[in-house]
């Protein structure tokens, strides 16, 4: 029986060889180690997690989810084995028991940024719109660099209603990523809802410009373009 130190980690000369394989990109042979590694000592926690990584990436989530599962079984107090489960159980849709194992990860450790935004992209696609928010703002106040949150924290206060949020928080993206279309057009629609169709014009304008295709843009100009008429 291993103790808690090599379930986390080993001299074994099976894991060491999969660490080599696994960082060359040579993940079968990478796979083929770890389970040799797991054949002599099934209690080591941190070989389920590397073999469910490794599964993760190439995207068989259902391996995934099998090695991550048995990692946070061995490595309870591991909150990164529970993180890297809950992003598994993203991918195969099982938002509910995604979210719970989020919450668990927060519960273990609360500094943990990245597991606040995934359970703020988790509750939107659940549709859980006021959770998602409280974990998009809680993100861009500890770190005010964090853009893709600020991003989503402006789509959530659209959905919401919120346009006044969604437009700083929109802005700060543009000024940060001047070059996103979509975050020009989703400032567009902010705009557009304020009725501050100067600055809305502006925002689907230059999204058209970084992306002519932009749907959304084009959709935005087209309404201004009715309120033009209307208002003749």
């Amino acid at each position: 029986m291993s103790d808690k130190h090599d379930r986390y980690d080993s001299s074994d000369p099976d894991i060491l060889a999969a660490y080599q394989h696994e960082t060359l990109g040579e993940y079968d042979d990478a796979i083929k180690h770890y389970k040799l590694a797991l054949d002599k000592d099934p209690e080591l926690g941190i070989v389920y997690k590397h073999i469910g990584n490794i599964f993760y990436r190439q995207g068989n989530i259902l391996q995934a989810l099998q090695y991550l599962e048995k990692a946070t079984e061995k490595m309870p107090e591991f909150p990164t084995a529970f993180y890297e489960l809950a992003l598994a159980l993203y991918k195969s849709g099982s938002l509910k028991k995604g979210i719970a194992t989020l919450k668990k990860v927060i519960e273990m450790d609360k500094h943990f940024l990245q597991a606040y935004y995934w359970l703020g992209i988790l509750n939107y696609h659940a549709g859980h719109l006021s959770e998602a928010r409280e974990s998009f703002v809680h993100v861009t106040k500890v770190n005010p660099d964090f853009v893709v949150a600020f991003f989503h924290l402006g789509v959530v206060d659209l959905r919401l209603g919120f346009y006044e949020e969604a437009a700083v928080s929109l802005k700060s993206v543009v000024e940060k990523n001047p070059e996103s279309p979509s975050a020009f057009a989703l400032l567009g629609d902010a705009y557009l809802n304020l009725e501050k169709k100067f600055e809305a014009r502006n925002a689907y304008n230059k999204a058209l410009e970084l992306d002519p295709d932009d749907v959304k843009a084009k959709n935005g100009l087209a309404h201004l373009d009715d309120f033009s008429e209307a208002m003749f």
